[in-house]
């Protein structure tokens, strides 16, 4: 019996250790994606492991996000559209200090492309 509560105990702080070293990304994040003169904008706040936000670019329209962040392994979606119809953006990378690293791809894989975003 107490054998199974030392390791309950274990497994509990390993779990708010991991949630604790999560990368902190709330604020604004800036880059350009690859191939275009496109700027664009991550307002991300976090709160524990996840993640909420928008994604802004060419139009100025912002885009919610929701996602997870884990160490320094990020991840999201965005409701985004593209002349006029909806499209899922699937958005996965790294985040490093001040800088994160994305790949972001369509939900049916239609587009890819990366981003290199850095906090404003």
């Amino acid at each position: 019996m107490q054998r199974n509560h030392t390791i309950l105990l274990a497994v509990l702080l390993l779990s708010l250790a991991a949630v604790l070293a999560a990368a902190d990304v709330t604020g604004k994040w800036k880059g350009q994606i690859e191939g275009t003169e496109r700027e664009t904008i991550f307002t991300l706040k976090a709160d524990g492991s996840e993640i909420t936000g928008t994604m802004s670019g060419a139009e100025d329209k912002e885009h919610p996000l929701k996602g997870t962040i884990k160490g320094e392994n990020i991840s999201f979606t965005v409701d985004s559209e593209w002349q006029g119809s909806p499209v899922k953006l699937l958005v996965k990378g790294t985040v490093t200090g001040d800088e994160m690293k994305l790949d972001i791809s369509t939900e049916g894989g239609e587009w890819s492309s990366s981003i290199t975003a850095k906090r404003m």
